[in-house]
């Protein structure tokens, strides 16, 4: 082995992971920008035409949601999230060290808990032993699996599938940020 790659560390697969899922994120965000602009165009032209298609708008609004959590999960692998740095930046560096560390923390502890409220919410073991949607909502007075939306007349269910997908990219995002080489040196 040469030298410099017995110098470079090896990084953890939970890392490696979340570089893997950025990079997908980045191409989902731009295919989802692609499809709005789109949507709008198509929303345009047929409104100039006389004759507006109604779904149009409640889509748009729908992948504008997509591309905003897919987006927060980005930054929060790129650490771009927004955040107020007026404490952190009069630290010293190790100070600012475990105050990034104690935000990564608190960052994944949230995710745990949207799990929960999300595992809570869908409740796939009811609703896979439930004979059909409709026995699910019987029996749970939960309708997440019938709604339907407005104009496109789809299932909302299969755009709120969103949340468990960020809740997942956000819980494997900041467990790798709290796996990272912390540098404490003064």
């Amino acid at each position: 082995m040469s030298e410099d790659s017995q110098n470079t560390p090896v990084q953890p697969w939970l890392m490696r992971m979340s570089l893997v899922l950025a990079r997908v994120e980045v191409v989902a965000i731009g295919a989802l920008m692609v499809l709005i602009f789109a949507l709008l165009m198509l929303n345009v032209v047929s409104r100039a035409a006389g004759s507006p298609v109604v779904w149009v708008d409640e889509a748009a609004v729908f992948v504008m949601i997509w591309v905003a959590l897919i987006g927060a999960s980005l930054a929060l692998a790129k650490r771009e999230h927004i955040s107020v740095t007026l404490v952190s930046d009069a630290l010293p560096r190790k100070s600012r060290s475990i105050l990034s560390s104690i935000v990564d923390l608190m960052l994944f502890l949230f995710f745990a808990v949207l799990a929960v409220i999300l595992w809570r919410w869908f409740d796939p073991i009811t609703y896979w032993h439930a004979d059909s949607a409709a026995a699910f909502a019987r029996e749970t007075f939960n309708f997440i699996y019938q709604e339907p939306t407005v104009t496109l007349g789809v299932g909302k269910i299969w755009f709120w599938l969103i949340l468990p997908l960020f809740c997942l990219t956000g819980l494997v995002h900041t467990a790798a940020q709290l796996l990272r080489i912390k540098d404490v040196t003064p």
